[in-house]
């Protein structure tokens, strides 16, 4: 198959797209992160201080972790796209000259197999990421439904009162009429 350097552009400028798109979630979960402090102004005793700190500890790591995950699809990205602006702009910034008097061989060709394959890779890793967003998500509404239909059933079920008791809130509710 040819490769045109319109097909590697394309490639290029959604392998860029997709950085910045992966870089504003993480910016915008560090900043989430960071708003964890776990102090209360209102607070006075310093044990549940302590204690709130500590949960908010295990909070911003947990968070941390779940940031990790996305590391496994930015960087495989990240390492494309510079791959594949270096192989377009290979010629024109003159490296094919640099290398040959350096390594007496031009890894021009390499970098457009590496880019590509590193692009593939960060695509499958971003799909499958979000296959398992999918299936939490699902889940979670799933659970949060069988939640409320549990709270329905609760708040339809009739109470069942004696005799006695049905009679004196049939005559409290006809005194109210009146």
């Amino acid at each position: 198959m040819q490769v045109n350097d319109d097909f590697i552009l394309a490639i290029f400028a959604i392998a860029i797209t997709l950085s910045a798109y992966l870089s504003a979630i993480r910016m915008v979960a560090i900043q989430k992160i960071d708003d964890l402090s776990g102090d209360d102004p209102k607070e006075t005793d310093p044990a549940v201080k302590a204690a709130a700190k500590a949960k908010a500890r295990k909070q911003k790591w947990k968070l941390t972790k779940k940031l990790g995950w996305l590391t496994l699809a930015d960087a495989p990205m990240v390492t494309s796209a510079f791959l594949l602006g270096l192989y377009l702009l290979w010629n024109i910034l003159g490296f094919k000259t640099i290398c040959y008097q350096l390594f007496r061989a031009d890894p021009h060709a390499w970098l457009l197999t590496i880019g590509l394959w590193l692009f593939l890779i960060a695509g499958t890793v971003m799909l499958l990421m979000h296959v398992v967003a999918w299936v939490k998500t699902f889940c979670g509404l799933r659970a949060g439904e069988e939640k409320l239909n549990q709270t329905e059933r609760v708040l339809i079920t009739p109470t069942i009162t004696t005799e006695e008791e049905a009679s004196a809130s049939d005559a409290n509710a006809t005194e109210g009429d009146s």
